[in-house]
């Protein structure tokens, strides 16, 4: 693995007029020994690989599909062209202008089809890769009855792992309707369906007029967005470089960092109501177990959490140890890369309820053999280790 300033040197290069990148964000920037690549996995393109335990990137093969941006579990990568502000203001116009139903097209089936479909009632996307679960659950609270993914030649195309994302995002979108008791469906087609199609071009219906009429602030908090984007470019503001350092908290554990996309996403869902209170499997939220027995007590999983989903406590009794939220919990791993013991485990499956509670789970420790802090801190260890008692400092 890279040490951590040539993988930022690495990341670097990925910043362009399509990505946004936030290195302090990446797992493998916060903690040297995480193994995600799942940029490097879906890249659609190689722009972002992975060969030999060395990360590879190749700006000039990057197509700003977005999709390593939709995989990023701490959203270290943002998608631009659109950036989610102008997506969510295309789809909602699309599917306003379509009674309901949300057509999301990759651009090479666009393309040759090119004047076989309404254009008002498509939004083109370089790659499906780029179509992720808030966007669909915000087309949801808006009142959409369907969202399609019309898909190209996928098989054939060198592309196909953005595919494979958007069938990830369906099915989890669509468990998440489903525990929410919404209607909402998301399914992927190799066709456009009739009702964009031209041939098929249905007079205006005024009733369309009605539609979506409860997401005024919705549209009006979208366009608020894009304008920002708007003004920070034409004014020419920047965003403050970030370090190549990460400064430790007064807790001892690196910087939190919510993605707002998962904020989003989490509003979107307490607007679509309760859920049922049933556990549910996705690729987006996990729920750490701690085996007690084999906790060492280092608090390494805290210190190293992206978003603060496992945090540290301490109470004036002396009591001390970890809490988990799941809501915050973005499944990227780095508590399960970083244990020394082992004895912590991630699983895949959440109780759907404790999303939008708030509901932590608290794990107290025992206390550590060997303190950090003490100065014969490395002594004692070594004698734990070799099993031998004469060993002396000088």
């Amino acid at each position: 693995m890279p040490n951590i300033n040539s993988i930022f040197g690495l990341l670097e290069k990925l910043e362009s007029q399509d990505i946004t990148v936030h290195q302090t964000r990446c797992a493998v920037v916060r903690n040297r020994n995480a193994r995600c690549m799942k940029c490097a996995e879906v890249c659609t393109s190689g722009c972002i690989s992975y060969n030999d335990n060395e990360l590879i990137i190749s700006p000039e093969k990057c197509i700003g599909c977005g999709t390593c941006a939709t995989v990023c579990p701490t959203c270290a990568l943002e998608a631009h062209n659109p950036n989610d502000a102008e997506l969510q203001a295309r789809c909602l116009a699309a599917a306003k202008a379509n009674d309901g139903v949300l057509v999301v097209a990759c651009q090479e089936i666009c393309d040759a089809a090119d004047g076989l479909y309404d254009a008002e009632k498509v939004v083109p996307v370089t790659c499906l890769g780029r179509v992720e679960e808030t966007l669909i659950t915000a087309m949801a609270v808006a009142g959409a009855s369907k969202v399609v993914l019309v898909t190209g030649k996928c098989a054939e195309c060198p592309h196909v792992t953005g595919l494979h994302m958007a069938e990830q995002v369906a099915e989890t979108a669509n468990t998440l309707m489903q525990t929410w008791n919404n209607s909402c469906e998301t399914v992927i087609s190799e066709k456009f369906p009739k009702s964009v199609r031209q041939e098929g071009k249905a007079a205006y219906d005024h009733n369309r007029r009605e539609f979506f009429t409860g997401m005024k602030g919705e549209a009006k908090n979208a366009a608020a967005t894009t304008a920002d984007y708007a003004v920070k470019e034409t004014l020419g503001i920047e965003e403050k470089p970030e370090s190549r350092y990460l400064k430790v908290m007064d807790d001892g554990t690196l910087p939190h960092f919510i993605p707002d996309r998962r904020e989003r996403l989490l509003d979107n869902l307490a607007t679509l109501g309760e859920p049922q209170d049933i556990m549910i499997e996705t690729r987006l939220w996990g729920h750490v177990i701690i085996d007690p027995e084999l906790c060492s007590s280092c608090q390494m999983c805290a210190t190293f959490c992206p978003t603060g989903a496992i945090s540290k406590f301490e109470e004036e009794d002396g009591t001390f140890g970890v809490e988990h939220f799941p809501g915050d919990c973005v499944k990227c791993r780095c508590c399960t890369d970083i244990c020394p013991e082992h004895a912590l485990t991630l699983s895949d499956e959440v109780f759907a309820v404790d999303l939008l509670s708030g509901t932590v789970e608290r794990y107290e420790m025992k206390p550590m053999k060997h303190k950090p802090g003490n100065p014969h801190q490395i002594l004692d260890k070594m004698k734990d280790l070799i099993g031998i008692e004469q060993i002396y400092e000088r």
